[in-house]
């Protein structure tokens, strides 16, 4: 399960950050993108990470993932277009030639922190 490792990861880069003082010890929301062709498993994802984070600066955070569709364009007729299934073909021309815009993002997009007054995105 590669979710764990993600989780550990995630959890580890911005526990150094909070040890360095980057960022505060009160990140209470961290935001995710993860694109659908990355083969992450959302809920796994969530479940390690709200396991691993216990006995670290983000034993209180919650993790939020945005699932990111897979979209392509075809490089003959430049349609864009949504992909839901692994048939990467161009729905208007058929043609093979598709470059993949979206769906393999996988990264921290931001975290959430409690000052004392309000949450802030950061």
């Amino acid at each position: 399960m590669h979710e764990a490792a993600l989780a550990q990861y995630v959890i580890e880069q911005l526990d150094k950050k909070v040890q360095s003082g980057t960022l505060p010890d009160a990140i209470i929301k961290v935001y995710l993108k993860v694109g659908k062709l990355t083969a992450v498993v959302p809920d796994n994802l969530s479940f390690m990470f709200s396991v691993l984070r216990e006995d670290t600066t983000l034993r209180n955070a919650e993790l939020l993932i945005e699932e990111v569709p897979i979209t392509g364009c075809c490089k003959s007729c430049q349609q864009e277009f949504s992909i839901d299934e692994m048939y990467f073909f161009c729905p208007s021309c058929t043609s093979p030639e598709v470059e993949i815009l979206t769906g393999r993002e996988l990264f921290i997009d931001g975290v959430e922190v409690n000052d004392g007054t309000n949450d802030n995105k950061n």
